[in-house]
């Protein structure tokens, strides 16, 4: 059949034209309107569940909120873990999907959750909720600007950014616009308790006069003959005097302006949620996304241009900055690779030409741009974007791509040097060699498989790797029996009888090479047993490889998180990490600076771990001149921002592929008890102390915070007739303020909130002299409670799984990495005694690195099922595929003495590489051995037969390895695929020789081939 394709593509020159015509248009077309981002997508399988609970303690939102909506929400199916945070007031569950679910099936599982969810509201206890579900949690909003001012007031700032967002989403392929680091307004009115008991008013009267004056009702309408008139009734607040002017009658009856009881003012609610600023200048931020089609190379020019026009209109004192513009970064990403990529060409077709001249290797060259455009087309009708990881492929696959074009060219050439004439000399070809090639590329791409199903992020963030090197080496052998051959007949000249060659592969370079085989072959044993030895130092060298699950990137970004001890107010954190930001600037390369105090900002990047909300955590993201000078500042800092910030633990993270935990090291406890959880987590933080590697081991759960007990006392209070309620929201009005009421500002809903004054250096005893109002009368705090005390409790409370749960956590010193800490680590934590009823495990990197490779093993055995039936069936025999599968194991000789040499890390990546190389490897041992069949069948006996095979098959299995080679050496110099690229490199050299010296040995063993047997 594949005979019949050749022959019909080689007789219809101007189909064969035009089709090959149509894939360069189409693939020049492809190019130019395919998606571009720069990394890979992959679906972040987490959903949110926030539910407040005002007044409540960590504890008591754990076992009153948390463990109710867990209940629930641990009946999904689906579900993989869930992991909680319980503050004052909040419920935060985390909720974590099995790694099978795929992306196109989690927007339906979102909606079971959220009706999960919805299902126990009303199991809440009162004054809970209602719950919020995020399952936008891994949305990108990749394009990040921030508008900043350090005269214009936060109210400002908002209306300004609205101004703005509301422009942006005009933008083509704009999909939302995020505002961060907005300060909700507030109307304070401050009241004096003694006043408003005098006059009788509560706290209640306030509420109902608001809510008299304020809600929107609908008024009707009165009729005419002809018309019916709306009625509305105007009197919604629009201003502070209307606030002042509003009516508050006592339960007496009294009549109150509420202008003559308070004073007001504008401020913002207290404690802020987040803030945020550039150099140290206040902004707000403005995020945006694209839509899932779009492409945001496209997305971020025009907004760069609509952002150009804005900043001509924005009044003085306004700046607009770029933080983060993931479309520049796209474009450059892919500059840099495309750049690779034509490199890789020209390297690859000046490798042909060296070997089969001029002429020669530019028509087998041909075959790899065809092959390329082929790719493109395919992409862009599948919606595969040019990211990293597809570009990538690409380059893996160049030298490949050449492969089947170099032996089907070469066996055409060497059959019209035997005297056949051209079409027969190529369907000849043809016929001896594709369903080896074919077998040999299906392998090379079933070797990737294991990736492509990963049930893990890693195979979603890889799948294009996958995806495109199956579909490019496919391509490339249709290529080869049909572009490759027709491109033979048309342009290579068939040799004169003159020029015929009596004997071929003759010559003093393949006499000696002739004899090398020979003594391989008398002394295969001692072949044998030496590649024996130098797999055993390659399994013993690999300890000395330093790992990395997943590469960092090189980027100019990278940031700074900063946590101070639990309980610290947000104002306190603010000021230090202003402290930071100003110390920061300080350092000529770096170029600005944004800072985001309480929370991380909208994930600008998809890797950005999520914090917060908490009043104790700040980040700042910090952009250097070059991304060296980013590597060199992180080094600097590492070392000197622990010393000028003592009281907080400080961590520089190098942006990376996957999100950066919150600890590179988790030892986690499960019980019931804290007081026991926290003696077990201590003892392993002594641990991890103990180690010199280990840096700011830690407690989980922080530490312990004061707080003020004041335990009402129903019978005193009860006498006074004031409620635990009143004593509460007297407490409230110190500082936060009770809410009484909303006024509408346009489209905003300001918060009143009530305040009493109080002095800064406000003590306990003031605290138990504060007055507590029903209306009525009012009465000192202290004669309301049995005592007011100072206690102490955990700021956070933590679950896994409904369990109370508590982790110690370390990160790793730089020079260090995870694996090397926790293996010297392991085994004495391991060895501390778990009462009964409590559990212990490894969380963290070491949890992910340990379910990504189970999930890449996973489909091993499959591939190695479909391999050796492939190989069995091109065989017909076990004898030959054991052969192969015996040479796979020595490809890790040439992997470990490479990554030892260039001092890449071995990780994910590494492993992914050397996966393509066992496919490479089989692709050239199966080309040999096919052509020692070939011999056999023509009567030569097997002791010629292996030799003259290995010696007719060395020209393609060289230049089909050093395209390969030469190909992927542009890599060795990027930061994420530079291990992956040794692995190849150094792999398949070293691959090389096993196939031309270490498979006749082996050949000579399985079939006891000697000389003196012929």
């Amino acid at each position: 059949m594949v005979r019949d394709i050749t022959k019909f593509f080689l007789k219809n020159k101007s189909l064969s034209w035009l089709l090959m015509a149509l894939v360069l248009i189409g693939g020049s077309v492809a190019y130019v309107n395919m998606g571009k981002l720069e990394d890979a997508p992959f679906t972040i399988k987490q959903a949110v569940v926030t539910t407040s609970y005002p007044g409540a303690s960590p504890m008591e939102v754990q076992k009153q909120v948390t463990d109710i909506l867990e209940e629930s929400i641990q009946s999904l199916g689906e579900l993989y873990y869930l992991k909680t945070d319980n503050r004052a007031g909040l419920s935060k569950i985390t909720v974590y999907v099995k790694k099978e679910i795929r992306a196109d099936e989690m927007q339906q599982l979102w909606d079971k959750l959220r009706r999960k969810v919805s299902d126990v509201q009303s199991k809440l206890p009162a004054g809970a909720g209602p719950s919020v579900v995020n399952d936008d949690f891994g949305d990108v909003l990749g394009v990040f600007y921030g508008l900043s001012s350090d005269c214009h007031t936060y109210r400002e700032l908002e209306e300004q950014a609205e101004i703005i967002k509301n422009e942006l989403l005009d933008v083509k392929d704009v999909a939302k616009v995020e505002l961060f680091g907005v300060q909700n307004r507030t109307i304070e009115v401050t009241i004096n308790p003694t006043l408003l008991s005098k006059s009788g008013l509560t706290v209640h009267d306030i509420i109902s006069a608001f809510d008299k004056q304020n809600k929107i009702v609908d008024a009707g309408a009165i009729e005419t003959d002809t018309h019916r008139l709306r009625v509305e009734a105007v009197g919604s607040f629009f201003s502070m005097e209307e606030i002042e002017n509003l009516t508050v009658v006592s339960k007496d009856g009294t009549y109150f302006r509420l202008g003559e009881i308070a004073t007001f003012s504008e401020s913002y609610v207290h404690p802020a949620r987040s803030k945020m600023a550039i150099n140290n200048i206040p902004a707000v931020g403005i995020a945006i996304s694209t839509v899932s089609d779009g492409n945001v190379v496209e997305m971020s020019e025009l907004v760069k241009e609509t952002i150009c026009h804005l900043k001509d209109r924005l009044p003085e004192g306004f700046y607009l900055e770029s933080i983060y513009d993931q479309g520049y970064e796209s474009a450059v990403a892919n500059d840099g690779f495309v750049m690779n990529l034509i490199i890789s060409v020209l390297t690859v077709i000046a490798v042909l030409l060296f070997f089969i001249g001029f002429k020669n290797g530019f028509l087998i060259g041909s075959g790899l741009i065809f092959s390329i455009f082929g790719t493109l087309v395919y992409m862009n009708a599948t919606g595969i974007a040019l990211q990293r990881m597809s570009l990538a492929a690409i380059i893996i696959a160049m030298g490949m791509l050449v492969d089947n074009a170099i032996v089907v060219y070469d066996s055409a050439l060497v059959n019209m040097q035997k005297g056949m004439r051209k079409r027969n000399a190529i369907l000849a070809a043809v016929s001896t060699t594709s369903m080896p090639l074919l077998g040999a590329t299906l392998i090379a791409v079933l070797t990737f498989l294991p990736v492509y199903l990963s049930p893990h992020i890693t195979g979603e963030l890889l799948s294009s790797l996958f995806i495109v090197i199956a579909v490019s080496l496919l391509l490339s052998w249709v290529f080869a029996v049909t572009q490759n051959v027709f491109f033979v007949q048309e342009f290579v000249r068939r040799p004169r009888p003159d020029e015929l060659k009596g004997e071929l592969f003759q010559g003093r370079i393949y006499t000696l090479f002739r004899k090398l085989l020979a003594a391989t072959i008398r002394k295969k044993y001692r072949v044998v047993g030496c590649m024996v030895v130098l797999l055993a130092l390659s399994v013993w060298g690999f300890r000395f490889i330093p790992q990395q699950f997943m590469p960092l990137l090189n980027k100019q970004y990278f940031s700074v998180d900063m946590w101070l001890p639990e309980g610290v107010r947000i104002e306190e954190t603010e000021k230090q990490v202003t402290e930071m930001v100003a110390y920061l600037k300080q350092n000529s390369e770096v170029k600005q600076v944004s800072s985001f105090v309480g929370q991380t900002p909208p994930r600008f990047y998809l890797a950005n771990a999520a914090y917060g909300p908490q009043s104790n955590y700040a980040q700042c993201l910090v952009e250097a001149e070059t991304p060296e000078k980013a590597r060199a500042l992180q080094k600097m800092l590492n070392e000197t921002l622990p010393l000028k910030f003592p009281d907080a633990l400080i961590r520089v993270n190098r942006f990376e592929l996957n999100s950066i935990p919150q600890a590179l090291i988790e030892a986690r406890f499960c019980g019931d008890d804290p007081a026991v959880l926290d003696s077990l987590t201590q003892i392993a933080v002594g641990i991890m102390r103990n180690n010199p590697k280990a840096l700011n081991p830690r407690n989980e759960w922080g530490n312990m915070a004061m707080n003020v007990q004041a335990e009402y006392d129903p019978v005193k209070a009860g006498k006074l007739n004031i409620g635990r309620s009143d004593m509460m929201m007297a407490v409230k009005s110190l500082c936060d303020g009770v809410s009484v009421g909303v006024y509408r500002d346009e489209n905003k809903k300001v918060p009143v909130l009530l305040c009493t004054p109080f002095e800064e250096d406000f003590s306990q005893k003031s605290l138990e002299d504060l007055q507590v109002w029903n209306g009525t009368r009012s009465a000192p705090l202290a004669q309301l409670t049995d005592d007011i005390e100072l206690g102490w409790e955990y700021p956070l409370v933590r679950t896994y799984n409904r369990q109370l749960s508590m982790a110690a956590q370390c990160d790793v010193k730089p020079g260090h990495t995870m694996s090397e800490v926790l293996n010297e680590i392991k085994a004495e934590v391991e060895q501390i005694q778990l009462p009964e009823g409590y559990t212990f495990f490894w969380d963290s990197q070491y949890k992910d690195q340990k379910e990504a490779m189970e999930a890449l093993t996973k489909y091993f055995p499959l591939a190695i099922v479909f391999l050796i039936i492939i190989l069995v069936a091109l065989f017909g025999n076990f004898k030959q595929p054991a052969i192969i599968f015996l040479i796979l194991p020595l490809s890790l000789i040439g992997m470990v003495l490479g990554l030892l040499c260039t001092g890449f890390e071995f990780g994910f990546f590494c492993m992914a590489g050397w996966l393509g190389l066992l496919g490479m490897i089989i692709k050239n041992v199966i080309v040999l051995l096919d052509e020692v069949n070939i011999q056999r069948s023509m009567g030569v006996d097997p002791y010629h037969a292996i030799i003259e095979a290995t010696v007719s098959r060395t020209r393609p299995v060289l230049m089909a390895a050093l395209t390969t080679i030469f190909g992927s050496i542009p890599l060795l110099f990027d930061v994420v695929f530079g291990g992956m690229a040794a692995t190849i490199v150094f792999g398949l050299s070293f691959a090389t020789l096993l196939t031309l010296f270490v498979t006749p040995a082996l050949y000579a063993i399985f079939y006891q081939v000697k000389k003196e047997n012929i």
